[in-house]
């Protein structure tokens, strides 16, 4: 597998921890650490524009119709027109910091989760709906499945709630320790799983049961993400690389570094594939990257 680097964008002030990509434009979208929000062109490249300022740092980012959900540390959800950009409401949806914000277009309802260890749930005007207290431990990622959703906790735990009632049906139980990120594959019917003890796990969601199981990075594993036809996905880590890896076979296709492809230089804490050989990349360098493979 060949790599190449095709856009690199400068311009926040701080870590960037967050991104989201409007799928039909190809727009891609960065919040971090300086509570900025800024607007790139995942095509063709060039300067960013600034979409909004906020007062503090900004964790987790999700679009939502012609809005983005913006959630920051003290535990605040914005809500942003992208078409004004301007902050149209500001919730106080957590009594911290929401680390993960979910759109469910099928429920028309909003999930969010964050340090204080409650799982929220929100109507599409923001009404909020109920909340289920899961730790004592913060709740860190978000994950939809056909007819449950996922949750993932800084107590190494994975909570199943059904999708209908909100209520814990399974606790997947098999990291050491905090558990930041998930990915579902609907194709093979695993959740994939993983975190601060740098083990990716493959759970079959038809038994709950742990399929495989394999060290995916040397630092915590930040995020994973599939690309859209569920062939690859890629894993995110605090190590200062990206991990491709076959989604059928789970064996590694290609490891992008800051030597040997001019990557990050820091912690890369998302990605978001731009297509099936695309994707963008953020980190802790304060940077953003799109890259193609071949």
């Amino acid at each position: 597998m060949i790599v190449t680097k095709i856009h690199e964008f400068s311009g926040h002030k701080d870590s960037i921890y967050t991104s989201a990509i409007d799928t039909s434009t190809l727009q891609c979208y960065t919040a971090g650490g300086d509570g900025m929000v800024v607007a790139w062109d995942g095509i063709n490249g060039g300067d960013g524009s600034v979409v909004v300022r906020v007062g503090t740092a900004i964790y987790c980012m999700c679009q939502y119709k012609s809005r983005l959900l913006l959630g920051n540390r003290t535990g605040n959800l914005y809500i942003i027109d992208l078409i004004t950009k301007k902050e149209e409401r500001n919730v106080e949806a957590h009594t911290q910091g929401i680390f993960d914000i979910v759109y469910h277009e099928e429920a028309h309802c909003i999930y969010t989760c964050g340090f204080d260890g409650f799982f929220n749930v929100w109507d599409e005007d923001f009404n909020l709906l109920y909340r289920t207290k899961l730790s004592d431990k913060s709740l860190r990622s978000i994950c939809l499945l056909p007819a449950s959703i996922a949750v993932a906790s800084s107590d190494g735990v994975v909570y199943i709630l059904d999708g209908t009632t909100g209520k814990v049906t399974s606790e997947l139980k098999g990291h050491q320790n905090s558990v930041f990120t998930l990915a579902y594959n609907p194709l093979k019917k695993e959740l994939l799983s993983g975190g601060r003890d740098c083990y990716l796990k493959i759970w079959d969601t038809q038994s709950w049961q742990l399929k495989n199981e394999y060290v995916a990075a040397t630092l915590h594993i930040n995020h994973i993400r599939f690309n859209p036809e569920y062939s690859l996905y890629a894993v995110s880590s605090m190590d200062k690389t990206i991990k491709i890896v076959d989604a059928n076979s789970h064996e590694p296709l290609k490891f992008i570094t800051k030597e040997k492809d001019n990557g990050h230089s820091s912690s890369i804490n998302k990605t978001l594939w731009l297509g099936n050989k695309s994707f963008f990349s953020v980190s802790d360098d304060k940077k953003a990257m799109c890259w193609s493979l071949k």
